[in-house]
């Protein structure tokens, strides 16, 4: 989850000009979505390292009307399932802290019996721990900095590296990944973030630059300035090339698995990571978005729910709202979180996911946070999709 907790990202992002101005009603009739749902992790949380915890969040789940739940499955550089070794060429290991192999599918199909929809989230997408076994001796498939430097600090912290979608070992690798998920696991859909682009400077590795001079304008401009439009614009479009490969793999292997985006506001996703989220929505390439705003205050929650590219992706697919419940020691005030969720509901939109489950049952919401969202069932109550 690429987390931009900000009361003024708004202020810092020029959203590109507007088609026509945002309005009140975002999700068009006949695109209805399930109203709410949240974000299980391996990080802070026990949910998928013990099946007692995962039967807690079950009933939690159902108890408080959640009506889907996404687990990760490609995160910390390592699976949280176990796929077929023709379909993991890169080499990715099963998680060595998962109670037992089929852990994840169990807990996945746990979820769906209880009336809830399931979302397979490949969390990390091209970011990798810099460490990782399976990446020693395979620096070619890594992208690099200008200065020639690898390492990325995830948090100002943690050490990581990102995996260059113009490699064909990368993109083999990734789609093989999802298409094992897609048809061996019980998911309603497969769901990506910002990681499935990669941080706006990087892209100067051997490989990226021997592809760009081959275009047209890379023959005029062969040693372009991270800034430059049209080089920034051509390193998106590599992106965009990685996911409607997925895209495709997706049609032909699961054709009724959603694909899914978690991704930042338009503006922040294509300028920090080139995930141009808004123009795979326009070309088709996603069924849905859920747009992470995680916001300090009600006003910067404001302006971003009127930002034109969310009525825009609203009128070809359905639109969801990340909303932060909180993080490990910082979970945020009840009222703060119901008024957040008011404010996504009185712009028309149906559907809010939380990150992330540990906060949401610390809170011990009750039936407040489905009320909030109009959904209030029984204790108890099988939930439909």
């Amino acid at each position: 989850m690429a987390l931009a907790v900000s009361g003024g990202l708004a202020a810092q992002s020029a959203e590109p000009p507007a088609i026509r101005p945002a309005e009140p009603a975002l999700n068009p009739p006949g695109l209805r979505s399930d109203q709410l749902g949240v974000w299980l992790t391996t990080v802070d949380s026990p949910v998928l390292r013990d099946p007692t915890a995962a039967a807690q969040a079950r009933r939690f789940l159902q108890r408080e009307g959640f009506s889907r739940a996404a687990i990760p499955l490609q995160t910390g550089g390592l699976l949280t399932w176990p796929a077929l070794a023709r379909n993991n060429p890169l080499g990715l290991a099963l998680d060595p802290g998962l109670p037992a192999t089929d852990h994840s599918a169990e807990l996945l199909q746990g979820l769906r019996d209880d009336g809830l929809r399931t979302v397979g989230w490949f969390e990390f997408g091209l970011m990798a721990p810099a460490q990782a076994p399976w990446l020693k001796g395979r620096d070619d498939l890594l992208l690099r900095r200008r200065d020639g430097s690898e390492l990325w600090l995830e948090g100002g912290r943690i050490k990581r590296v990102w995996l260059n979608p113009g490699a064909e070992a990368v993109q083999e690798g990734l789609v093989a990944l999802v298409v094992d998920a897609c048809t061996r696991l019980p998911v309603d859909l497969i769901q990506f973030d910002d990681h499935l682009g990669h941080p706006a400077d990087f892209g100067y590795d051997p490989l990226t630059l021997a592809q760009w001079r081959r275009t047209e304008a890379g023959s005029t401009n062969p040693d372009p300035g991270t800034g430059d439009p049209a080089w920034r614009s051509w390193r998106a479009g590599r992106v965009t090339a990685l996911l409607r490969r997925i895209r495709t793999a997706m049609v032909s292997h699961c054709p009724a698995v959603r694909l899914s985006i978690a991704p930042n506001p338009q503006a922040f996703s294509y300028r920090t990571y080139l995930a141009d989220w808004l123009g795979w929505v326009q070309a088709g390439l996603v069924d849905e978005v859920v747009v992470q705003l995680y916001r300090e205050s009600p006003a910067a929650l404001a302006r971003e729910l009127a930002q034109p590219s969310l009525w825009m992706a609203s009128q070809r697919v359905p639109v969801r709202i990340g909303l932060l419940a909180g993080l490990k020691g910082q979970v945020r005030p009840l009222a703060r979180l119901e008024q957040d969720m008011a404010q996504v509901r009185a712009r028309g939109l149906p559907a809010v996911d939380l990150f992330f489950y540990e906060s949401a049952r610390e809170q011990r919401l009750k039936h407040r946070l489905g009320a909030a969202m109009g959904n209030t069932p029984a204790d108890g109550a099988t939930l439909t999709p």
